[in-house]
């Protein structure tokens, strides 16, 4: 059996462990989230030999300096871990602004010293002082902004929540690593092609970072935004979204409300069909809660978008 050395001790990997659950089978309380590779939270280093696989998304930077996600690692030699560095994964950032969207959704707006990496849609990893770590959707375009813009679910037993409500202030310091991510905006040939965009609750902040990052790039084919929700109090960025639609003859926003004040309305997965009637020449983007969004790419799928031209990113 593979042997584990973290801190000053050893640990013995079960067969067909990830490094993740030898620590957590050990009692040692390391960061982590969605345990499938893609929040990252897991984090974490060896000077000895990690396979590619277990570098899934990482930013080549981290790869060379032998960082990889416990949670994909399943060794079969042994290793000798170390803890992440906060000057090689994570950047400083300060808090400018919180406000709130709608009852449940915060807007918070934050500063760093080289936005040149943040790119609309894609996201980040946000450390809480007490080590806890969350990702949030970039929502803006960050160059031009002069700030990185999240929309973040306000949830009554969420740690992250209550952090942000109750302690976190203008000005504050926090740590973010990233960006991270599949959905975002790259056209440098200015082909002529579609896009839906189809997302629920705070899914909705990548996809409008994508559709102002489009636009912004005079993006010359039909762009078609669905955002879902339970009601209608669980919407926000409308006025914006409408004010994008006035300007833009190509853009268009759709609400999917399923608990309507106005009147019953169909589910978000039989919604998207109605605009994939050219898939060969559709791009779809879709971002929100896992269960949802896998739902949607299948849809997707089974309309005949190809694969490769379905991009998203679930909420975990």
């Amino acid at each position: 059996m593979a042997q584990l050395v973290y801190g000053d001790k050893e640990y013995q990997l079960n067969a067909g462990e990830t490094v993740l659950e030898c620590l957590l089978r050990h009692s040692i309380e390391y960061p982590h989230s969605c345990q499938a590779g893609v929040c990252q939270s897991c984090l974490i280093k060896s000077t000895g030999q990690i396979e590619t696989a277990w570098q899934e998304g990482i930013q080549e930077t981290l790869k060379a300096q032998g960082y990889f996600l416990a949670c994909l690692a399943k060794p079969c030699h042994d290793l000798k871990l170390l803890p992440p560095l906060a000057n090689e994964c994570e950047v400083n950032a300060q808090i400018l602004s919180l406000n709130k969207l709608n009852h449940n959704v915060l807007q918070v707006r934050l500063s760093v010293e080289n936005l040149m990496p943040w790119t609309p849609g894609q996201y980040l990893n946000w450390v809480h002082p007490q080590g806890i770590i969350r990702s949030y959707s970039i929502a803006n375009l960050p160059m031009q902004d002069g700030f990185i813009e999240l929309h973040i679910k306000l949830l009554n037993q969420g740690a992250m929540s209550q952090w942000l409500q109750k302690e976190a202030k203008i000005n504050d310091l926090i740590k973010i690593r990233g960006p991270l991510g599949k959905c975002f905006y790259f056209n440098p040939q200015k082909l002529n092609y579609d896009i839906l965009l189809a997302g629920t609750g705070t899914g909705l902040a990548p996809l409008l970072a994508i559709v102002r990052d489009a636009l912004s790039q005079q993006h010359r084919g039909e762009i078609n935004l669905i955002h879902a929700c339970l009601t209608n109090q669980d919407l926000y960025c409308v006025n914006e979204l409408k004010n994008l639609a006035a300007f833009y003859p190509q853009f268009h926003y759709h609400r999917c409300v399923l608990k309507s004040d106005s009147g019953p309305s169909e589910s978000i997965e039989h919604y998207i069909l109605g605009y994939m009637s050219h898939p060969k020449n559709l791009k779809v983007f879709i971002c929100g809660p896992s269960e949802i969004t896998h739902q949607l790419k299948m849809k997707a799928f089974c309309a005949g978008v190809p694969s490769s031209q379905i991009f998203s990113d679930a909420f975990l």
